[in-house]
């Protein structure tokens, strides 16, 4: 098992690492226009997971009993869990 704190060398690659770590390289002025592509990209992410979240509440509605109970959950919690706002965890914390 690999520890995210080893090393992996790679030989004849030609790069000093010492050189990559406190070069001037190592740090990147962001620009205005990739700035806005991260956010344009941050709010696509954000709809995406709001649709897929309205996708599988509409699912769980439509379920039976039965299934319901398949999945370890009553119709009186999961109508619990379907009243909560849409809201709830945005935005996120952490």
């Amino acid at each position: 098992m690999v520890n995210c704190n080893d090393t992996i060398r790679i030989s004849n690659i030609g790069v000093d690492d010492r050189n990559v770590m406190n070069g001037p390289s190592t740090v990147k002025t962001v620009t205005w226009r990739s700035a806005m592509i991260g956010a344009a990209i941050s709010v696509v992410e954000k709809l995406r997971h709001f649709q897929e979240r309205a996708r599988d509440r509409k699912a769980l509605q439509n379920l039976d009993d039965h299934l319901l109970k398949d999945i370890g959950m009553t119709r009186a919690e999961l109508d619990r869990q379907l009243s909560h706002s849409h809201w709830t965890n945005f935005p996120p914390r952490g």
